[in-house]
């Protein structure tokens, strides 16, 4: 019910209003796989002194009342004490631009000392424990350069491996929402192959679908129209259509004049026979939104989309699509971030038409949360979901929240919620069965900023790739593949060549990082070396 009360409550509220955070920890200039590009964000304060005494019952009233208007209220052990004079003045000044004068804010001095009261001086970051039995696979690294003549580093935002033609060979699809390029590499027969299929604006997911029932492989790919975060019309969902005869690709625009586009899926959803594309608008502060184009062309006729606001919300990361009732029509699942937080399942009464349910909302609005995956974990026949929250690029303040979640289907709608391992800065986790035991394992991936903060989150190395080994139900151990190389948005879970499961990453840099313009090819190595 709570969920659905927020959500009646979006739905009546005007966009910019419900995209500022009245007394956020910070601007949510985020970058995600689904929406990149956020610039850090350093606090101003290091006053490391004792709190001001605690305000009166009436005072904190006022604070609890302003800071939780439009979100739910900050934790104060989300940041250590030090940091809560910047993330106050901060939520004083984003209050001050929405144009709002409806609340009674208290003085900013007074809000400052109620967080820094009942802040933590540091916070504790508890180490993860490591497997004491080694891996079932090994991995060989390959290198894959993709440019030598670009200047900027790359920021590599999505990886596919899919099949451009219906008998070829499946290949892995780049997006690189800095270069714009959308390229297919073949991995596959000797040496890898690069072709350029498309040079977009700033592309940051692809999937693969026949649009127009040609019997042709297309691609539809989510443009979010800026590297960095901005409140903008320039995203767009732009379809790659595929010329049977040539073989190269046409660049179709479905729609422009939208926000930060993150994310598009394919699917029918209205049920006529054609595919629609369902669109996460992530935006920013006063953008955002779900939508669904609508393909309202007749039979024979080329696509032909309208498009109709599904939710008013910014913030949406993914919206992965699956019948989850049972009924026959595709629901979907959408991650939206920024001050929400929250995982919610639209579930489709027919005709496109959605009813929403919350599965599960974040403890804070400072959870980072980065991306979702969907996929049956525990193998038992029903859909849960792989979560990962470790953005810290609004503040560069990583928290001990950051770390790879499991809300397992328990069935009639119900998720159970599970932390799988803390990961300081994840962003991405795929599931598979890496070590060929038959049940699935989670690879998942971290990104942080240059210089995040606090200094002591990692005494050591932080991991930049982890392998999550299922080693009963339910139950999974931790293997740190790589560490102190966090620097990889995205990764790709798949069968490159032998059999077994290999991956790749690719980097994305935001700062000053200097990355090489390359991707790296995990190769398993547990067939190939058990012949």
């Amino acid at each position: 019910m709570g969920g659905e009360r927020k959500h009646r409550r979006a739905l009546g509220g005007a966009l910019g209003i419900l995209a500022l955070v009245v007394c956020a920890i910070v601007a949510f200039l985020v970058w995600r796989p689904s929406s990149p590009g956020a610039r850090p964000q350093h606090p101003l304060s290091s006053d490391d002194g004792p709190s001001s005494a605690a305000p009166d019952g009436d005072t904190e009233s006022r604070i609890v009342a302003f800071c939780s208007d439009c979100h739910a209220m900050p934790r104060a052990e989300s940041f250590p004490r030090h940091a809560w004079h910047d993330r106050v003045r901060k939520g004083y000044e984003f209050y001050a631009q929405s144009g709002r004068n409806d609340l009674d804010p208290p003085p900013v001095h007074v809000t400052a000392a109620y967080f820094r009261a009942h802040a933590p001086e540091r916070q504790l970051y508890p180490e993860p424990v490591e497997a004491e039995t080694e891996l079932g696979a090994t991995f060989a690294v390959e290198q894959v350069t993709l440019a030598v003549d670009v200047a900027l580093p790359p920021a590599i935002s999505h990886l596919r491996w899919t099949r451009l033609e219906p008998d070829g060979a499946p290949v892995l699809v780049v997006c690189d929402m800095r270069h714009g390029g959308v390229v297919a590499v073949g991995l596959r027969g000797r040496g890898p192959r690069l072709r350029t299929l498309a040079r977009l604006n700033n592309p940051c997911h692809v999937e693969a679908c026949d649009l127009d029932a040609d019997g042709a492989i297309d691609l539809v790919v989510a443009d979010l129209g800026s590297f960095l975060p901005d409140d903008h019309d320039r995203g767009r969902v732009v379809w790659l259509r595929r010329r049977e005869a040539s073989g190269r690709f046409d660049e179709v625009v479905l729609a422009s004049g939208l926000g930060r586009v993150a994310d598009a899926r394919p699917a029918d959803l209205d049920g006529d026979g054609d595919l629609d594309v369902l669109v996460a608008d992530f935006g920013w502060h006063r953008t955002g939104q779900i939508v669904l184009l609508r393909n309202v062309a007749g039979q024979g006729e080329p696509p032909r989309f309208e498009t109709e606001q599904i939710d008013p919300r910014p913030g949406t990361i993914h919206v992965p699509v699956h019948d989850f009732d049972r009924d026959g029509r595709p629901d979907f699942v959408a991650l939206v971030s920024q001050e929400y937080e929250s995982l919610d399942m639209f579930l489709n009464q027919g005709d496109a038409r959605f009813r929403l349910r919350t599965l599960w909302t974040g403890p804070d609005l400072t959870f980072g949360s980065s991306g979702i995956e969907l996929t049956d974990l525990d193998q038992d026949g029903d859909m849960d979901v792989l979560y990962t929250n470790g953005d810290s690029f609004d503040n560069s303040y990583v928290n001990p929240s950051h770390g790879v979640q499991w809300l397992e289907n328990v069935g009639r709608l119900e998720f159970a919620y599970h932390r799988l391992t803390g990961m300081l800065g994840v962003h991405r986790a795929l599931a598979g069965d890496v070590d060929g035991d038959g049940d699935l394992d989670v690879v998942a991936v971290s990104m942080l900023p240059d210089q995040f903060l606090p200094r002591e989150a990692a005494r050591r190395p932080p991991a930049s790739i982890l392998c999550l080994e299922q080693t009963s139900p339910g139950v999974f151990v931790r293997h740190t593949l790589e560490a102190g190389s966090p620097y990889y948005a995205t990764l790709e879970l798949a069968d490159f060549d032998d059999g077994d499961l290999d991956f790749a990453v690719g980097p994305h840099s935001i700062g000053a990082r200097d990355l090489p313009h390359r991707l790296s090819i995990w190769r398993n190595q547990r067939i190939s070396t058990s012949r």
